[in-house]
């Protein structure tokens, strides 16, 4: 079934620089959609890293205005959500809007 306009997370589109951070624990695909100047992205990097995950992440702000909102649009349409960030997807189906490290653990076991 489709959610939003597309059929699976990998249908999005995401521009710009996807950067890649290795981390020993790798079974979850992880990507962090993250503000440059948030304090709480940034605690939210932290995190993964303190906790050896290996995740991706992209600083939307530093994204053109275009495509900034139009993956702001993809991502509210895909997951029927208001978008916070960090923005963190688990296996392109699983997300949590804010920075929570309980919750984050919920969606990584």
């Amino acid at each position: 079934m489709a959610v939003g306009n597309f059929m699976t997370f990998e249908d999005i589109n995401i521009p710009g620089e996807i950067v890649l951070v290795n981390g020993g624990k790798s079974d979850k695909n992880i990507i962090l959609f993250s503000l440059s100047t948030c304090q709480w992205c940034r605690k939210g990097k932290q995190w993964l890293s303190d906790n050896a995950y290996s995740y991706k992440y992209i600083d939307v702000d530093l994204l053109p205005i275009a495509d900034k909102r139009e993956l702001k649009r993809a991502l509210m349409g895909f997951f029927d959500a208001t978008i916070r960030y960090p923005f963190i997807v688990i296996d392109g189906k699983d997300f949590y809007a804010g920075y929570n490290p309980e919750n984050w653990v919920l969606l990584l076991e």
